[in-house]
């Protein structure tokens, strides 16, 4: 055996250092190998090496397989020996795999994945699609809430006021358009008065709005019954009467007309928690049901029930500070409404209104005008009073509104 194993082939098994295979489909063929040195060469104990290490490894092989078959685990131990002899070729493909495991890992991280993709769009897609779809509905339910309200009030508008409105059907939209309102302060179903008397005039071309207050005790001709207060024409003809007499009186042609029940008024404020007035001076004035109220200088935040005692109350200075008082309770309540608070509680603030209100103002119309009111901001609204002066005439008292002040006044009205 010992000639047997200096045999080339036996040298070149024992040196050989088992290496992967490398003619595997889709890996490139490894470089030839060149032939192991046969040449002896000299090893420490003056052996030559590669017949030692031949020879040992014969012997090593024969001990290990003797002891396997003494010790009857013959398969257990040759797999044993197999796999420490095939040790470093187990390590290389061991690394090899880990290394392609991992970079298959970095590669799949690195590449984006479409089907997360594809669901991000649909995710930023999906929440202005929602919102819309929210705004829809609710406009759409609060439209059908405040059409049911305007439609109650267009109800109480006779056909002889409709008859006295001059080209009522146009819209606001088309060319400057007046509107006269009217605050009654009916209690019960007898006939009212118009407390308060306003004209407001919208112009889509110039976005201004402008209005103008008429003192309730002015010195007007009521056909069919003579001299007497102006808002005494409502008293005896309703709002049909008092279009005709003010439209005649003012000069100017009035398209559409609405009344307001000022009893509905405090609800009104308090559905938008309230209003803040800037009383320019102390007031102490008397008031119905022998009352006296007080209102202290300053900004102060006011319900229902005050505001309109504050809007009403004349005894302490005159008639024409009780309308400037209406306006300013007519502006906070604009301002309050058009607060971005309110914004989504518009339908049910409009539905309340118009429960106190008879317009023949169509639902489309008002939301024209509010639109007109909303671009009107600051220096393009204008704010006037008719001034006159006072006079007792039969024992009553009377406003006298001289023509050319009255002539001026329109005039101004009419330009902005």
């Amino acid at each position: 055996m010992g000639h047997a194993d200096d045999k080339p082939y036996n040298r070149y098994r024992a040196a050989r250092v088992r290496r992967p295979r490398t003619d595997a489909p889709g890996q490139p063929a490894a470089p030839p190998r060149r032939a192991a040195d046969s040449r002896p060469r000299p090893a420490a104990d003056g052996r030559e090496r590669d017949v030692a290490s031949g020879r040992e490894r014969s012997a090593g092989r024969s001990e290990r397989s003797a002891a396997d078959g003494r010790g009857g685990g013959g398969a257990a131990n040759g797999a044993r020996a197999t796999r420490s002899r095939d040790e470093p070729a187990s390590v290389y493909r061991t690394d090899r795999r880990g290394h392609s495991r991992s970079d298959r890992a970095e590669r799949a991280a690195a590449r984006p994945s479409r089907t997360r993709r594809r669901f991000r769009w649909w995710y930023l897609l999906a929440i202005p699609l929602a919102l819309a779809i929210a705004f829809g509905v609710w406009a759409f339910l609060g439209y059908s809430t405040f059409n049911k309200a305007v439609a109650g009030s267009n109800r109480h508008v006779a056909k002889t006021t409709r008859a006295a409105l001059t080209d009522p059907h146009g819209s606001v939209l088309g060319g400057p358009t007046t509107l006269l309102l009217l605050g009654s302060d009916q209690r019960g179903r007898g006939p009212a008065r118009s407390d308060s008397i306003l004209l407001m005039r919208f112009d889509p071309r110039t976005h201004t709005v402008s209005q103008l207050s008429i003192p309730r005790d002015t010195l007007v001709t009521v056909p069919g019954y003579g001299q007497m207060k102006i808002n005494a024409a409502y008293f005896w003809g309703g709002a049909a009467l008092a279009v005709k007499v003010i439209s005649s009186f003012i000069g100017v042609p009035v398209n559409h007309v609405m009344v307001v029940n000022f009893h509905g008024f405090p609800a009104l404020i308090d559905s938008v928690g309230g209003v803040v007035i800037n009383v320019p001076s102390d007031i102490t004035s008397w008031y119905s049901g022998n009352t006296t109220v007080h209102f202290k200088k300053g900004p102060q935040l006011m319900n229902g029930k005050r505001a309109l005692i504050y809007s009403r109350v004349r005894h302490s200075d005159s008639d024409f500070m009780r309308m400037g008082r209406q306006q300013q309770v007519v502006q906070a309540l604009e301002a309050k409404i058009a607060r971005p608070g309110n914004l989504f509680r518009l339908p049910a603030i409009g539905a309340q209104f118009m429960k106190d209100a008879s317009t023949d103002l169509s639902t489309n119309q008002i939301i024209e005008l509010s639109y007109l009111d909303w671009r009107a901001k600051g220096a393009r609204q204008f704010k006037a009073v008719l001034q006159g002066t006072p006079q007792m005439i039969g024992g009553s008292d009377y406003v006298v509104v001289d023509q050319a002040v009255k002539a001026r006044t329109v005039q101004r009205f009419l330009s902005h």
